[in-house]
């Protein structure tokens, strides 16, 4: 049986230079491949129906619809965020 990954979200303005987000994806992405096994990245845009359910409208990641990190978010404080949701579903 196949387990529920956790699911991370990116959401950027996509309208703007790649050069705005490209630093963010990065971190993101260092994070993230950390727990390939366990997490369910996506990107998307501000305009998303995932950003207007939570009233975002600039650069932020979402960590299992529940914690919102804004764009300035240091990795640490996204692994923390990804390990601590993990252990709330196990």
């Amino acid at each position: 049986m196949k387990k529920n990954k956790l699911k991370v979200e990116a959401l950027f303005p996509f309208d703007s230079c790649a050069c705005v987000y490209a630093p963010l994806m990065k971190r993101v992405g260092r994070v993230t491949a950390k727990f390939k096994d366990s997490v369910d990245f996506q990107m998307k845009s501000v305009k998303s129906k995932e950003a207007r359910e939570h009233d975002i409208k600039e650069s932020c990641v979402i960590v299992d619809g529940v914690i919102k990190l804004s764009a300035d978010f240091d990795e640490k404080e996204l692994e923390e965020a990804i390990i601590k949701r993990i252990a709330f579903l196990s």
